[in-house]
């Protein structure tokens, strides 16, 4: 994504450029957070050629609001003295009384956010101009479609197809992100390893369906257990893990007890099943807090917390 943000700035300049404008921008939309600046500008005339981190609220009365509503292109040549643009921040703090705005879809429909141009002064954009904005759009319309496409391969060489979680090559790139995070600011890495008991007996006593079934269950449990800045895999055929910063091993001993309960109000029904399940999925789990500041590699981490689980697993069979 930064060589397409690379070349959409080149675009941004080039179309600011070539109509003259005093600024263009990238914006882009969401519907919680509302519209903030992606990339803006860099022409001495710009007054704003830094992107702002603080977004304008979903209901603003902005010019891109009208794009973005419609999903269509907006032109606004002058408007000074129109009264449904008097409380618009960008005329009111910037001073912009011209617009043209193009917005930007993904490929499914939805929008993405806007291409526009603002001015300070009148404008009179000709038909030409205003397909040459939408030029500029397409172009990067083309690397939206990219890179949904580039996301959907890695989706599923990151993803297990039978739980829906991170595989383990996926788990360990999302991993090693968040323990640099973590290192960054100081925060404590926990580890949990979790393992389906018994997968021997669901799969010769029930069969392979059964056996996958719970696979998936143990995946489904921790995800409803897990905390939403947490992350998640199936990083072996029965095994799985969890990776988050935490306060203390208190933080991890709440998500296996979560995990657990989830699992004991599992009733899995599996018609292919060589006879009636009349059990819940088991699980054996391990955790270990490692403390800031973080000296081990995610390879020594995962193998303490591995260590931890086949305790756990021992001591329940006895």
């Amino acid at each position: 994504m930064q060589a397409s943000l690379d070349k959409w700035q080149r675009v941004v300049d080039l179309m600011t450029r070539l109509l003259g404008a005093t600024a263009g921008y990238v914006i882009e939309y969401n519907e919680n957070l509302g519209y903030l600046s992606a990339l803006t500008s860099q022409n001495p005339e710009n007054p704003n050629p830094k992107v702002s981190l603080i977004p304008q609220p979903a209901n603003s009365n902005l010019y891109c609001r009208r794009v973005v509503m419609t999903k269509a292109a907006f032109y606004e040549p002058d408007s000074t003295n129109k009264p449904e643009w008097a409380d618009n921040p960008d005329r009111v703090d910037d001073g912009y009384i011209s617009y043209l705005g193009m917005p930007l879809l993904w490929p499914n429909g939805s929008v993405f956010g806007t291409l526009c141009v603002f001015d300070t002064n009148p404008t009179g954009y000709d038909q030409t101009q205003q397909e040459l904005m939408e030029v500029f759009r397409d172009l990067i319309e083309a690397d939206l479609r990219l890179y949904e496409q580039f996301e959907i391969m890695r989706n599923l060489s990151m993803s297990d197809p039978l739980t829906g979680l991170n595989n383990r090559a996926g788990f360990e790139l999302l991993a090693h992100q968040k323990i640099r995070i973590a290192k960054r600011y100081h925060h404590n890495i926990g580890i949990i390893f979790i393992d389906l008991d018994n997968m021997k007996h669901w799969n010769d006593d029930y069969g392979h369906a059964a056996g996958d079934a719970a696979l998936r269950a143990v995946g489904d449990a921790i995800t409803e257990s897990i905390r939403e800045v947490d992350i998640c895999g199936r990083i072996g055929g029965d095994e799985f893990a969890v990776l988050g910063y935490v306060r203390n091993r208190g933080d991890l001993t709440t998500i296996i007890a979560r995990v657990r309960n989830a699992l004991s109000q599992v009733k899995l029904t599996v018609p292919t099943s060589k006879s009636p399940i009349r059990e819940t999925p088991q699980i054996s789990s391990g955790a270990s807090v490692f403390f800031e500041p973080l000296n081990q590699s995610l390879e020594d981490m995962m193998a303490v917390a591995d260590l931890e689980m086949y305790r756990d697993k021992r001591n329940r069979q006895r």
